[in-house]
This record gives C-alpha cells, structure tokens and sequence, in this order.
C-alpha cells in the first residue's frame, strides 16, 4: 500500500525495469529503486534484513520475498490469522482494544479467504452462521469479571451481530462501572 501509494510500485512488480547505464534515466531510477528497496528492507523484522540487503534492486528483494514467504496459497496466512484468533482474550485489557484487534484479524481473514457463493439465500445463511460464530468467539475471550454481560448477549432475541454483541457489552460494562463509581463516593 505504501509504495503503490507513493506511485512506485512499478520498482517491485517489474513496469519500471532497470534501464541501460548509459540511459539518461538511470540515475533516477537508480536513486528511486534505492528507495523502495530501503523501504521494504526497514519494513522487515531486523533477523531477516541480512538476507535481503545484498540484493541489486527492490523487484529482486520482493520476488525472494514472496518465493520464500508465499506458498501460491493462502492457506498459511489464514492458517495463523485463525490461531491468532482463538487464542485472542481480552486479558484484563479494555473491550474496545480487544474487539478492534479481533476486527482487525477477521477482516484479513475475509480478505485472504473471500466467500464465492453465488445464491444470495446461500450467501445470507452463512453469514448469520459466520456472525454468531464470531459472537461466541468474541464473549470467549472476553474477561471472567463479564460473565453476567456474556449471559445476557447470549438471550438477546434475534441473536445480535457481532456489532451489536460488542455495543451491549460495552455499554453495560461502562454503566456498571459507574454504577461502583457512585457506590463508593456515597459510602465515602
């Protein structure tokens, strides 16, 4: 995204190849291709930059990249992405943090696994499956201290969206900690 939006994606994916040295162009592209390939480089985890850096230009650095990352699938990806996901817990953290990292995972596993139905009647059934399996998975990981909230998103009628689920927690979860706040000042 940062490359394509600094309108130099052509140093990786090969519409800006290396021009001949004697081409009044190659000190630019020479100067430009220096940095994308710095960008992808400082991108990297610091153990992996050794194996790049050498490499003579940035369309080099990304194809061993995705040789060496990529297996033609994304099967991995969404592999790890789902692992993230279950192993997520809100841990004493805040709800919002918690549920936007969950967002954040499920919008990338959408992305690397898009649904290909074509009947709208199938395509709507699974994603009121999907919604209530993320529901379930979103109370799981939330606190022990919400097991009051978690039973009563599990009641609501219909059976809310994740957005929904997320928006009631929050909410009784805010009241209820006023609710002590108030406690403690009118015993204080």
């Amino acid at each position: 995204m940062y490359i394509s939006g600094k309108d130099k994606l052509g140093y990786i994916n090969g519409d800006l190849p290396q021009p001949q040295k004697s081409d009044p162009t190659f000190r630019k592209w020479r100067t430009e291709n220096a940095v994308v390939k710095g960008w992808l480089i400082n991108s990297m985890d610091p153990k992996l930059i050794g194996n790049y850096i050498r490499f003579p230009t940035a369309k080099a650095v990304w194809d061993a990249i995705a040789t060496t990352y990529f297996d033609g699938t994304n099967t991995s990806q969404v592999y790890d992405l789902k692992r993230k996901v279950t192993r997520l817990k809100q841990g004493g953290g805040s709800i919002e943090t918690y549920y936007n990292n969950l967002q954040g995972l499920w919008r990338e596993i959408d992305f690397r696994r898009p649904n290909s139905m074509k009947c709208e009647s199938d395509i709507q059934r699974y994603n009121s499956i999907l919604q209530e399996d993320r529901v379930y998975t979103f109370l799981d990981g939330l606190d022990d201290r919400l097991d009051k909230i978690r039973g009563d998103v599990l009641q609501i009628q219909p059976f809310p969206t994740i957005e929904q689920a997320y928006a009631h927690v929050r909410r009784e979860d805010l009241g209820s900690k006023r609710n002590n706040v108030d406690k403690n000042r009118y015993h204080a």
